[in-house]
């Protein structure tokens, strides 16, 4: 299946770790992880952190897929992060933005839980049998 070849890194800055949004979000990968045995590991992260995703994995994906990284505006640090990984290789992240279309985290688990892979191209959803 698919979904076998899908890993899951989940990035949370160390402030944003005790919040509602990210216990929500790792419920949903608790269930991801246990109904379609995708690879999901969680990351806390801090300033070192973000920048080495930032580089490492975010810009290429952002320029190559033309998605915009969701940042604050004056720190520009990163949010909650989830990046998806084919075949050990990033493919995708999440909250994703192109052309006003916003993707989040939540909304990208609960579509994967129903066997589909949102993304931002037109409300574009690939349906996994």
């Amino acid at each position: 299946m698919v979904f076998r070849m899908l890993k899951l890194e989940f990035y949370v800055p160390r402030a944003l770790e005790n919040t509602s949004d990210v216990k929500e979000i790792e419920e949903s990968l608790k269930k991801v992880k246990s109904s379609l045995n995708v690879d999901v590991r969680k990351y806390i992260i801090d300033e070192n952190g973000e920048e080495d995703s930032k580089s490492k994995i975010l810009w290429g994906l952002s320029v190559g897929k033309r998605i915009k990284i969701k940042q604050t505006r004056k720190s520009k640090s990163i949010y909650l992060q989830l990046i998806v990984f084919g075949n050990n290789n990033p493919i995708m992240f999440y909250p994703q933005t192109r052309t006003g279309e916003e993707i989040k985290v939540k909304e990208f688990l609960g579509g994967l839980l129903k066997r589909e892979i949102n993304v931002c191209t037109k409300s574009l959803r690939l349906k996994m049998n």
